[in-house]
This record gives structure tokens, C-alpha cells and sequence, in this order.
């Protein structure tokens, strides 16, 4: 069996923590500082781990402030293949997740569409093309039945255009 990286034994610990409630929506996680004590790892490997949850979304930064739980965004393959069946899955892609406003808008995003009982599947480009291409890949492969995007450098062009044109065939709805 091959040896896990060190990464990803902090990122599936804290992803622990967000799942079996010791860290709640909306509250915020130990600093860098301290996790670097707790885990007996370098500040590098607890900004990768970290890094990977913002972009998954489970967690989300505030500048100066902290690292935040986000609402829960269920990614679990059964929660996946249950919101598959119901209709009622909502895709976003951002660009950013840390930036000052973008928390916010999540937040509300996910209480609305809670709201009218759908879910919310989240993703982040951070502005990067073959990200936002893997994003909408994801999206796709995991049926959404709408897609709220900020496309990825909006002003030039844009290379993932047949995904664009993959969601119109399939008539799923998306705003950008």
C-alpha cells in the first residue's frame, strides 16, 4: 500500500473535524501556527492541506481574520447520488473563495437554495483555466441540474468552451 502524504492526513483529519462537527459551519479553524504544532508538520504542508479544502469547499478564508468552516456542502458520494436522483443540485463555480465578498455571496447562495430544497455543489477556479475546465468536468459528471459560474479570465478567450456547449446540449441551465 503506498504511503499517504503528509497533506493529506491534515486535510483528512481537519475534513474530519467539519464532518463529524468539531468545527461547525461559520466557525473558524486553528491558525496556521498551531496546526503546524499539532500535526508536527511544516507551515507549507498545512497551506497545501488547507489550500484544498478552500477549493473544495469546506472551508473558506477571510483576510485577516482566519480560515472559516464553510455552510456544509455535501460532497459524500451517497449525499452525491441522492442529489443526482432528486433534481434539486445546484453547481458554482467561483474564481476565488477567499476574496471579501465571495464568502458572503456563497453563504447566501447556499441559504437560498436550501432553502427551496436544493443543494449546492461548490467548486473554485482560482482563476485558472485547466482548473475551471476540471470544475466543469466535476459539475458535469455529477449531473447538475443548473450552474451558477464566474467564468475564468472572462476578458479573453475562453478554452473551455465545449463544456459550455456540453451544458446546453444536455439542458442544464447556467448563469454566468
Amino acid at each position: 500500500m503506498a504511503q499517504r502524504t503528509k497533506y493529506s492526513i491534515v486535510k483528512d483529519h481537519i475534513l474530519d473535524w467539519i464532518k463529524d462537527g468539531t468545527v461547525r459551519p461559520g466557525e473558524k479553524i486553528p491558525p496556521e501556527s498551531e496546526l503546524v504544532q499539532s500535526f508536527k508538520v511544516s507551515r507549507h504542508t498545512i497551506r497545501q492541506a488547507v489550500g484544498e479544502l478552500v477549493n473544495e469547499g469546506y472551508l473558506y478564508r477571510e483576510q485577516g481574520s482566519g480560515t472559516y468552516c464553510s455552510q456544509v456542502l455535501p460532497t459524500l458520494e451517497a449525499e452525491i447520488t441522492e442529489r443526482a436522483n432528486n433534481g434539486k443540485n445546484i453547481g458554482v463555480i467561483t474564481t476565488y473563495m477567499s476574496d471579501y465578498i465571495f464568502p458572503s455571496i456563497i453563504r447566501g447562495i447556499e441559504s437560498h437554495l436550501a432553502s427551496k430544497g436544493y443543494t449546492l455543489t461548490l467548486s473554485c477556479t482560482n482563476n485558472d483555466v485547466d482548473k475551471e475546465r476540471q470544475c466543469l468536468e466535476m459539475m458535469l459528471d455529477r449531473q447538475i441540474d443548473g450552474l451558477i459560474v464566474e467564468p475564468t479570465k472572462s476578458s479573453n478567450y475562453n478554452p473551455n468552451i465545449k463544456y459550455y456547449l456540453e451544458l446546453e446540449q444536455q439542458n442544464i441551465p447556467y448563469l454566468m
